[in-house]
């Protein structure tokens, strides 16, 4: 072990990677970490959206505390009826906070009533800075008439450039917290799960292994 420390290596797990081919890379990346960086001069809100999903109901692996030699089971599941399910997030960048809604679908108008959701939550005196992908569902001719008429610029990440949207890190926690590790009995039962997260990780006493993921997988500045 002291060897291989002497030599700067550690035992780590394979990451993929992937190149994007945005021509307009730098201008976009360069924007997003402006409004990451710093609060708009003008005051405005720094919102980093995205969906995480599909999630079906079915048994998820994971880890726990249980007796010696006696692991929880995972049952085996051949029938699944309830259908899929998407996280949608918004974090606001400089406030620390993250909402969420639960849907079944990731269309244009789910995304839009999202976003006039979140539109109402903040005060209609402050601009918008809605960072996103490149998702055709996020970029609708309705999409961009309601940002248009409500104060919201719309702000592209670079394609397959996830990792500059600040609301990324934040669905490891969700994938760690609420889906591993679980068997919900039906979507009521995981919303209520979900939504207990979510206050805990807004309130004052986020837990430590929280705040650890959401580091682990910041963006890369």
């Amino acid at each position: 072990g002291r060897v291989l420390a002497d030599a700067g290596l550690s035992f780590q797990r394979t990451r993929t990677w992937k190149a994007s081919p945005d021509p307009d890379y730098e201008a976009k990346a360069v924007r997003v970490l402006e409004l990451r960086a710093a609060p708009p001069p003008d005051g405005g809100a720094v919102i980093a959206f995205d969906q995480m999903g599909p999630i079906s109901l079915r048994p998820m692996a994971g880890a726990g505390w249980a007796p010696q030699k006696r692991p929880e089971r995972q049952r085996a599941t051949y029938n699944r009826r309830h259908g899929v399910r998407y996280v949608m997030g918004a974090y606001d960048v400089h406030d620390d906070r993250l909402r969420i809604r639960l849907r079944p679908r990731r269309r244009g108008s789910d995304n839009l009533a999202f976003l006039a959701q979140i539109r109402t939550a903040i005060p209609a005196r402050r601009r918008i800075y809605w960072i996103q992908d490149n998702l055709s569902a996020n970029w609708t001719p309705d999409i961009r008439t309601f940002a248009a008429a409500n104060k919201i610029e719309l702000v592209a990440t670079p394609t397959y450039a996830s990792y500059l949207n600040p609301v990324e890190c934040h669905f490891f926690p969700i994938a760690e917290f609420v889906v591993n590790n679980a068997d919900y009995v039906d979507w009521d039962a995981f919303a209520w799960a979900l939504a207990r997260h979510i206050k805990h990780r807004n309130g004052p006493h986020r837990a430590k292994r929280i705040r650890q993921l959401e580091a682990r997988h910041q963006i890369a500045a």
